[in-house]
């Protein structure tokens, strides 16, 4: 057991954290569904919906999350995050899964925005 104490998650800027992790989760998974969709056949389609994913995670990784080492300052770290729902709502739309693309990119935009507002570099 540490004697060093683990930052609670409270309030507003909590439930902002929490949503926007979920938002993120959603990101892969809607990627993983979108390159399930576009492969050509089942190996195509496994390799698609492995590496979508992988390659947003990477990209989070690498400039968006708190720990980054090369983290993008404002506005463009809310730029890539915005181009990552974006591009996911749309490839989502265009294997039919519209209504599910439109709500990630609404929803994950959104909370993007709110991060900025109400959970300070989060």
């Amino acid at each position: 057991m540490t004697s060093e104490s683990t930052p609670r998650l409270s309030g507003v800027s909590g439930v902002v954290l929490t949503v926007r992790f979920l938002t993120e989760l959603a990101l892969l998974a809607g990627l993983a569904v979108a390159g399930a969709h576009l492969g050509g056949g089942l190996v195509l389609s496994i390799v698609y919906a492995v590496l979508l994913p992988l390659a947003a995670a990477a990209v989070w990784g690498m400039f968006i999350a708190p720990r980054a080492r090369r983290r993008l300052p404002e506005p463009a770290r809310f730029l890539v995050e915005f181009v990552l729902f974006a591009v996911t709502g749309v490839v989502l739309g265009l294997v039919g899964w519209l209504v599910a693309g439109v709500a990630l990119a609404v929803v994950g935009i959104g909370v993007a925005a709110l991060t900025r507002r109400f959970a300070k570099d989060g």
